[in-house]
């Protein structure tokens, strides 16, 4: 029996899922190591036990599931992506990697068929980083790219630390995190972007990353009162904040096709309405496809920073706390995912990944590629997210047809 793909099965596991956390507007909130995102990994191991996988679960809380192929020796073979959801996400990010790579072995054990080397299902923690930063947290630390101590003492807005965090989630597994030993690692997920719509492309062969840079920027000014001190002897840290902001834009603005930049998060204080701020954290970053263009957009920021000190007599420190990319995915693996979509009369495009994942910090470690598939609207990180039951059932397909040749 040839191993096919149960798009109803795939598609009702997706919806499923998004019931825990669910927002309105058919979104999904389930950030790293909330009750919510515990009850979905919950459910996903569940339907992972009821195939007979063996969990592991390491001390920053990935889980790895492994169904055992017929030689022990080999070296395995691995897919997923994560479970977690930015504040106001969808059902698609993330999650369509991990449930299609349940599905995936869902419709092996179907058909009966076993691989000579094992496989492997991993659900990676706090990939997306808007709880606890940096993002793709859990394989940054997996990798050894990032201290497991640095990484449990991070705090969140609440001051609630990642240790915390996972000894109050149970999600703090018993191994030592550290890289696998696996033959090749494939990741599936949504475009979160409109040119594959645009382009009438099926699948999508993410060939490399754009590289990117994080900064957390600290406005420091001086507290006063809002009434009896003049406009210019204010040190207003929340009104430098505003240009910072907006040089952000003008930078990304000038360095479009192929260059973004973004400020996304802030915290103010005092933040009282009588007051004068004087203390203003906020997280911006640039990136580019082009690693040199990205780091000549960091230099245009910390030009902008500096006229603005001068100009408001404020202090701006800034922590470039975080960087990925830009990675080149596997060549091989990227005319594997290739031939096995156009053997199913399915359009490929080239593609560069824009966005964060969890397979540039696996890159540097095995054979490594990513499938995209569809998002109507280019739409993402948004709950009118979406990607259709046909679209994310054919990068199932593709996956699953890549993986029996990868495993044997």
């Amino acid at each position: 029996m040839t191993p096919t793909i149960n798009s109803d099965r795939l598609w009702q596991s997706i919806m499923a899922l998004a019931e825990i956390g669910a927002i309105p507007g058919n979104g999904s909130c389930r950030m790293a190591l909330t009750p919510e995102d515990t009850a979905a990994r919950s459910l996903f191991l569940g339907w992972c036990r009821d195939l007979g996988l063996a969990h592991q679960q390491d001390a920053i809380g990935n889980q790895y599931l492994r169904r055992a192929g017929t030689d022990p020796s080999a070296k395995a073979v691995a897919f997923g992506s994560h479970l977690d959801t930015v504040p106001t996400g969808g059902r698609f990010d993330g999650i369509i990697g991990v449930l299609a790579g349940l599905e995936v072995l869902r419709a092996l054990a179907e058909a009966g068929v076993r691989t000579k080397a094992p496989l492997e299902l991993v659900n990676w923690m706090n990939e997306e980083g808007s709880r606890f930063r940096p993002a793709m947290m859990g394989s940054r630390v997996a990798a050894g790219a990032f201290s497991l101590a640095d990484a449990l003492a991070i705090t969140d807005d609440n001051g609630v630390s990642v240790a915390q965090a996972l000894a109050e989630s149970g999600q703090a597994g018993p191994l030592p995190p550290a890289p696998r030993d696996w033959s090749a690692w494939l990741e599936l997920h949504i475009e979160q972007g409109p040119v594959m719509e645009a382009t009438g492309a099926d699948i999508g062969i993410v060939v490399g990353t754009m590289h990117a840079r994080y900064f957390q920027l600290s406005v420091i000014g001086e507290p006063s009162h809002v009434g009896p001190t003049e406009m210019n002897r204010r040190h207003d840290s929340l009104a430098a904040a505003a240009e910072v902001i907006l040089a952000v834009e003008k930078i990304a603005l000038a360095a479009e096709p192929n260059g973004r930049a973004s400020a996304t998060w802030i915290e103010n204080i005092p933040n009282a309405r009588g007051n004068v701020s004087h203390l203003t954290h906020l997280h911006c970053d640039v990136r580019h496809n082009d690693a040199p263009a990205a780091v000549a957009m960091e230099g245009e920021l910390r030009a902008a920073l500096a006229a603005i000190e001068k100009r408001r007599g404020v202090r701006i420190d800034v922590d470039p706390y975080a960087t990925f990319g830009p990675i080149a995915f596997d060549p091989r693996l990227g005319a594997l995912l290739r031939q096995k979509a156009e053997a199913r009369q399915l359009a490929t495009r080239d593609m560069i990944a824009a966005a964060g994942h969890d397979s540039v910090l696996m890159a540097p470690l095995f054979p490594s590629a990513m499938l995209f598939v569809p998002s109507v609207g280019g739409i993402t990180h948004n709950p009118k997210e979406y990607s259709t039951p046909e679209q994310v059932a054919r990068g199932a397909q593709v996956l699953l047809d890549a993986v029996l040749e990868l495993a044997g």
